[in-house]
């Protein structure tokens, strides 16, 4: 009976390090095995958890997904609280506005993060995304309002696509945009700082000198073509390699009857989202990708129909994001 005792005492003592030592493990084994591609990614199994309420979990598939390639989430995914529930299932973290404290509630509640976008503090709005004169009354607002928040955001976006938007000329927008930067900096010095800029600008021969140096992550967006537009994201790359910064990917994903845009099928927008993913888990300074657009927009003249209308699409970046999400 006594060496019973003390072999059960023995395993008892042991057990939590030979977990731990299976963790570490299986870790090294994962980490050591070469990235899978988008086209041998696998779907993750569902487990459905029985309860007071049914939900399911799901159980990553090994995936092998680099470390540095730590973010999923779409534009337009935080529109409304109904929502939150869905995208939370294969993205870390949706995007809302800086007074949408509902929406922030519930992400917090199904375990997302959040990219906030702060442009009506800062700027007047369409048509002249100009500086405002209460600034800074508006931001200490809203810094208070977002404090409770700021361990789950990730972001702040000061205004999408700056130096097309807005009627200010570029060095002074360059110089209220580092102001912006600091501000944010001071009060979430954990969160990213991030600019998507137009083809157009990343294209011009000045840009090195308009860019605004407190930000520390960087994407380029361009909706046109049947191909993720790989040499473009590569341009901005080469143009900020001299900055200390990240990067984040905007894949197309939507259908649109605007002709500017060009008409796209669903396989064309899959094998974006596939080029995207690769080039991502490629480049170790690639964080996050933020395929545009989730939520279909019904306008006046136009529509355009996001991934909540794209079946097929939406099946694969379920795939990606699982990928993703269920190895953070």
């Amino acid at each position: 009976m006594k060496w019973m005792l003390t072999v059960a005492y023995l395993l008892f003592m042991f057990a939590p390090l030979t977990a731990t030592s299976n963790k570490v493990i299986a870790a090294s084994i994962k980490t050591s095995k070469e990235p899978t591609t988008a086209e041998n990614l696998k779907s993750p199994r569902a487990l459905l958890i029985h309860g007071s309420i049914t939900s399911p979990i799901y159980v990553d598939s090994e995936n092998n997904v680099p470390e540095h390639l730590v973010e999923f989430g779409f534009f337009h995914s935080g529109w409304t609280v109904d929502e939150i529930a869905e995208v939370s299932q294969f993205t870390t973290f949706v995007d809302v506005y800086y007074n949408e404290i509902d929406i922030m509630k519930a992400a917090r509640s199904h375990g997302l993060k959040i990219w906030v976008q702060i442009a009506p503090i800062f700027f007047d709005g369409y048509p002249t995304y100009r500086k405002r004169a209460d600034y800074l009354e508006r931001w200490e607002l809203a810094r208070k309002r977002l404090e409770p928040f700021s361990d789950i955001i990730i972001a702040f976006d000061p205004l999408d696509e700056p130096f097309h938007r807005s009627k200010l000329n570029n060095q002074t927008l360059k110089l209220y945009l580092e102001e912006i930067a600091q501000l944010v900096k001071e009060s979430f010095p954990k969160a990213k700082r991030a600019i998507t800029f137009m083809n157009e600008t990343v294209r011009k021969s000045n840009f090195k000198k308009i860019i605004p140096k407190k930000y520390n992550l960087f994407a380029v967006n361009y909706y046109v073509g049947e191909s993720f537009q790989q040499q473009l994201v590569e341009k901005l790359m080469v143009k900020t390699s001299h900055l200390d910064v990240k990067y984040y990917l905007i894949p197309r994903a939507f259908k649109t009857s605007n002709r500017g845009f060009g008409s796209i099928s669903e396989s064309q927008l899959i094998s974006q989202a596939k080029q995207a993913y690769d080039f991502a888990i490629a480049n170790p300074k690639v964080i996050a990708i933020y395929p545009f657009v989730w939520e279909s927009i019904f306008g006046k003249d136009d529509y355009y129909l996001g991934v909540d209308n794209l079946e097929r699409v939406q099946e694969e970046y379920r795939k990606i994001g699982h990928a993703i999400s269920n190895t953070r």
